[in-house]
């Protein structure tokens, strides 16, 4: 693209580039009608013929039939045709062929021999009776190089003995009549089929692709198109011609050339392109005037502005009150409100902007600077991470308006209670606290407990009075960090520890959390490669029937082997794996042996599996124990499922709904733990378990202190008036055995009876009857 040094030049270029598209663009849009235009003309008019062709031909067909009739009903000439008199037949046909004014005509009789016509006509008359279908009495065929349009009629005595056959060949002459009936000197031709080819019977035109492709389109619809041929493009219209039986033997081709039907449009054309080099000179010479006019002020602006973008504050001289001027006002305001967007955009840059608190990229430039300035002046740094508790519930129950009053809220009372710190809100519900500037050693301390401190009350945010409260975590530099990535990394884990313990306390960091939560995320891979690796395996415990005086069931017991660590705890691995969501993944493994582990044990012991609130509210948990069942194929019965109290804290209806479906299945639901929740009761009010699991808590001191032998007692009674069984857990000794068989509980479990055993070690345990196994 050229480039001008001069506006004038610019401008006239612009401008006169610019009317020359415009002008292009009237002359495509003009001939592009100019073409529609025509070619809509011409197709109506191709139409058009096509049609009178087909009416015309209707009407002669009818006229020739009528005169063929009038032959074939003559007596004579039936009688004729009956007795074979073939010189009075051929007489007949010759006066036919004058009165109808065609030029062949002929008789065809049963046996197919045919009068009047001979060679490759003849044979095509021969088999035109038998050929036509529908109560058709016309065809075109082609025979001798020539196309003939053929019209029957039955000759009757009274049963049909023969044919009256007309022929009217197809010719030029014919062509050039229907010619004649166009408004548009049309160009009419008869097409024959040959060799896979249509060929022009009059070698008009030479054999063309798109002629044959023409031709087999038409077949369904008839659509006029555009044709490029070698004489020229040309629109054209086909019409296939029914042969003897149906398949077009010949066509009608109908053209006319494009050039012909464009011819009226040139002047047209002419005038458009006319018009648009006059106005393109009319535009050079108005754009540089125009040029002038604007050069000056404009070259102004151009100063003002380079000063601008140095940093110095400028205005325009305003001359006039025409755009220019505006444009010089425009300007002048646009330079004085540029420094405020800047402070503006500045602001929103590093500040939160609902609480008006510097954001995580300003804390995090900030706290980089304190940091490295206490490093150099041998002075502390200290961080408190701040976490809401139940903030989410607060969005959830009262909306989001409410939370964020809330938010703003929290930020004021931060900010008053430190306003020696800098207070920033990193996200949702998370603030930071930096303090520094040689802080006193307890001011961490003492502010975290005073931050808690103003969340025991309530707040009143948007009308509504909420609860709330959060965890602290504290992390003090260089001890904890002489880096801002080590400092947040270290408060943030103060912070989980104290979320850990309990929610609404604070902790600072100890070392023991970084290598406590570098064990956690060795132990989460490590998670992840355990069940590919095959080094989980399962133990059972049995449950001891102290009615039926034999082992009643088994509880599977998971046990992680590790090949560097040896055997982990649960209490240790399936905390972990209920955080990060495997706890699904590994309690579908667990079901699935347990399940057939049980296949071969007696029909009446059953397996008990402990499930997980996350995995049992999992929406396939239910699938998971239909495969399990038809995987080992047993007994639904033979199934119990123990779940804790935990499991209804998301919602009581939709954990009854699942346990009843269960309960439909088959499978067996044990209530765990029981008595270490705070509404056991309504549960069972709400479902109707088929067991309660007595906790060990209870059972411990069961036989020396009176209080804990009332609450099982209590456990037992009530058990048995829901219909329901009781199992004892932890029992380890004869004293505890003989309190709980003689308060009516149903069945045991514990290291009196016997030690959890691998699987393979259960058939030995079911084989010593009703012996006890102490460990």
């Amino acid at each position: 693209m050229p480039r001008f040094r001069s506006l004038q030049a610019k401008l006239a270029a612009l401008y006169g580039a610019l009317f020359a598209v415009a002008m292009i663009v009237i002359a495509v849009v003009a001939q592009g009608m100019v073409h529609t235009n025509a070619q809509r003309s011409v197709m109506n008019e191709l139409t058009t013929s096509g049609t009178v062709y087909d009416r015309i031909w209707a009407m002669r067909e009818r006229a020739l039939g009528s005169t063929a009739d009038v032959l074939s009903r003559d007596f004579g000439f039936r009688s004729a045709v009956a007795s074979g008199e073939i010189p009075t037949i051929e007489s007949a046909v010759m006066s036919l062929r004058q009165r109808a004014g065609v030029p062949e005509a002929a008789v065809v009789d049963q046996s197919g021999k045919v009068v009047g016509a001979h060679g490759a006509l003849a044979s095509a008359i021969a088999a035109l009776p038998g050929a036509l279908d529908g109560g058709r009495r016309d065809a075109v065929v082609t025979a001798n190089g020539a196309v003939y349009r053929l019209v029957i009629s039955p000759i009757l005595a009274p049963n049909e003995i023969g044919w009256v056959v007309l022929a009217v060949k197809l010719d030029a002459a014919e062509m050039r009549a229907l010619e004649k009936l166009s408004a548009v000197p049309l160009t009419a031709t008869i097409l024959r089929h040959e060799r896979g080819h249509w060929i022009a019977s009059d070698a008009s035109l030479a054999p063309d692709p798109a002629i044959d492709a023409l031709v087999e389109q038409s077949r369904g619809v008839r659509v006029p198109t555009t044709l490029n041929l070698s004489s020229g493009q040309a629109y054209a219209l086909a019409k296939p011609l029914a042969g003897p039986r149906g398949q077009p033997e010949a066509a009608l081709l109908l053209r006319y050339p494009t050039a012909l039907a464009l011819a009226p449009y040139r002047p047209i054309q002419l005038g458009i392109a006319l018009a648009g080099l006059i106005g393109l000179i009319l535009v050079v010479l108005g754009s540089g005037r125009l040029s002038r006019s604007i050069a000056r002020p404009i070259a102004a602006l151009q100063i003002a502005a380079q000063s601008l973008e140095e940093g110095a504050r400028t205005e325009v001289l305003i001359e006039s009150d025409d755009e220019i001027g505006r444009l010089a006002d425009s300007f002048n305001r646009m330079s004085a409100g540029i420094v405020q967007r800047e402070h503006r955009i500045t602001h929103l840059a590093f500040h939160d902007s609902l609480t008006n608190l510097p954001n995580r990229t300003y804390f995090r430039q900030s706290l980089e600077q304190s940091l490295g300035r206490a490093n150099r002046a041998d002075d502390r740094i200290a961080v408190l991470c701040l976490d809401l508790d139940g903030f989410k519930g607060v969005n959830d129950t009262l909306g989001h308006p409410v939370g964020d009053a809330l938010l703003l809220n929290i930020g004021d009372l931060l900010l008053k209670l430190a306003p020696e710190a800098m207070v920033a809100r990193l996200g949702g519900d998370e603030f930071a606290i930096v303090l520094s500037e040689g802080f006193d050693e307890d001011r961490p301390r003492a502010l975290a407990q005073a931050i808690l401190d103003g969340l025991t009350e309530p707040m009143e945010a948007s009308g509504h009075v909420v609860a709330t409260g959060t965890s602290i975590g504290i992390a003090i530099s260089p001890g904890d960090g002489r880096d801002p990535d080590t400092l947040l990394k270290n408060a943030d884990l103060a912070l989980y520890r104290a979320k850990q313990d309990g929610r609404g306390i604070f902790r600072f960091f100890e070392p023991s959390l970084d290598e406590a939560a570098r064990r956690r995320r060795r132990l989460e891979l490590d998670l992840r490669i355990a069940l590919k690796a095959g080094q989980f395996s399962l133990d059972f415990q049995p449950i001891y029937d102290l009615k039926a005086e034999r082992i009643g069931g088994f509880e599977a017991l998971l046990r992680w082997h590790h090949p560097e660590r040896g055997l982990i705890p649960p209490t240790e691995f399936i905390p972990v794996a209920e955080d990060t969501g495997m706890i699904i993944t590994i309690g579908e493994w667990v079901m699935r042996e347990a399940c057939r582990a049980a296949a071969d044990w007696p029909p009446h012991v059953r397996v008990a599996v402990n499930v997980s609130p996350l995995q049992f509210r999992n929406s396939g948990f239910k699938t998971v124990v239909l495969q399990a069942l038809a995987y080992s194929n047993i007994a639904p019965q033979r199934l119990e499922v123990e779940i804790t109290e935990s499991v209804f804290l998301d919602g009581e209806d939709i954990v009854v709904s699942l346990l009843h479906q269960l309960r439909e299945m088959g499978v067996r639901v044990a209530l765990d733990d029981f008595g270490t929740g705070y509404s056991s009761l309504s549960y069972l009010r709400s479902f109707p378990f088929d067991k309660i699991k007595i906790d060990k808590s209870f059972v411990d001191s069961v036989a020396s202190d009176p209080s804990a032998a009332a609450i099982v007692r209590a456990i037992v009674d009530l058990a048995a008036a829901l219909n329901m069984e009781t199992t004892a857990e932890g029992v380890e000794d004869e004293d505890q055995l003989a309190r709980l068989r003689g308060q009516g509980c149903s069945s045991i479990q514990g290291f009196l009876f016997s030690r959890p055993v691998s699987c393979d070690q259960v058939a030995t345990l079911l084989g010593t009857g009703n012996e006890r196994m102490v460990a």
